[in-house]
């Protein structure tokens, strides 16, 4: 596994996870609050993550081991997917991150974004 993808996995199991108490704790939030939270989120995650699937994920990784750019649509909806994901997973840091993925206009930029990357990364290798 590369370095980088250890880094992002440790500070996604570790230092995420402290954030959430953290915030939760400051926040001041009755527990059957938290409790609701999550639940809601999680149902809204679930039907945005469902909606999506493997074969998108199928796709896309076909299109980058061929050496093509993956179209923006398919980039956009794992953008939804990855929202989806965000708002499974308990607490409102990680809310607040799949609901801005959901926002269609932020999709817009990061998948220009992350098409310059992959096109970037294609050029060099």
């Amino acid at each position: 596994m590369a370095p980088a993808m250890i880094l992002i996995l440790l500070l996604f199991l570790l230092v995420v996870p402290a954030l959430e108490v953290l915030v939760f704790t400051l926040s001041g939030l009755p527990l059957w609050a938290i409790f609701l939270e999550a639940a809601v989120t999680a149902a809204l995650g679930w039907r945005y993550a469902r909606r999506e699937g493997l074969d998108l994920w199928t796709e896309l990784e076909s299109d980058i081991t061929n050496r093509r750019l993956p179209p923006e649509e398919a980039l956009d909806a794992m953008l939804v997917v990855a929202g989806g994901w965000l708002l499974i997973v308990p607490g409102l840091l990680t809310d607040l991150a799949g609901a801005l993925l959901l926002v269609a206009a932020l999709r817009a930029r990061l998948v220009s974004a992350i098409r310059a990357a992959i096109r970037a990364q294609m050029r060099a290798h």
